[in-house]
């Protein structure tokens, strides 16, 4: 469980750093994304990153999850209320690494952690969580970014 623990991005090379300012929040920020545009599928997103991602529309549920024992091996959970999976995954992905909310406890490996607080709530809520290797994050941002350099 991460709930409380403050992340740190330092701990990751300055060139993973890099990539993920470019890949996924500058190219998001820039408007250069051409979003995967099939239907939200969790098989495919395993078979194609290796990835276990689970879509949660309600924060209550996701704050359950976040507080629980975390599962085995490499996963992403992410809250998603209205609009495209992929768009808002790409979105919850961008939020995380533009705000630093990620680090490496083992080598290879990221666990991010995104958390804030919209109007309204009386408490920041987290809104997308995981730990997952560095390569099925690239691998997950060629499928969900179909313009993105690692998809070509």
């Amino acid at each position: 469980m991460i709930v409380d623990k403050i992340l740190n991005p330092y701990s990751l090379p300055p060139e993973f750093r890099a990539y993920a300012y470019d890949s996924i929040v500058l190219s998001h920020e820039s408007k250069r994304v051409s979003i995967n545009t099939s239907k939200f599928n969790q098989e495919s997103l395993m078979t194609a990153c290796g990835l276990n991602v689970l879509k949660l529309e309600s924060l209550e549920e996701l704050q359950i999850h976040d507080s629980g024992p975390l599962p085995p091996g490499e996963f992403l959970f992410f809250f998603k209320r209205k609009g495209d999976e992929y768009a808002i995954l790409l979105k919850r992905l961008r939020d995380t690494f533009a705000h630093g909310h990620y680090e490496s406890t083992k080598r290879d490996w990221i666990t991010i952690r995104h958390r804030y607080k919209e109007r309204g709530e009386k408490v920041e809520n987290t809104r997308a969580f995981g730990n997952f290797k560095i390569t099925t994050l690239k691998r997950l941002v060629a499928f969900l970014d179909v313009a993105s350099s690692d998809a070509r």
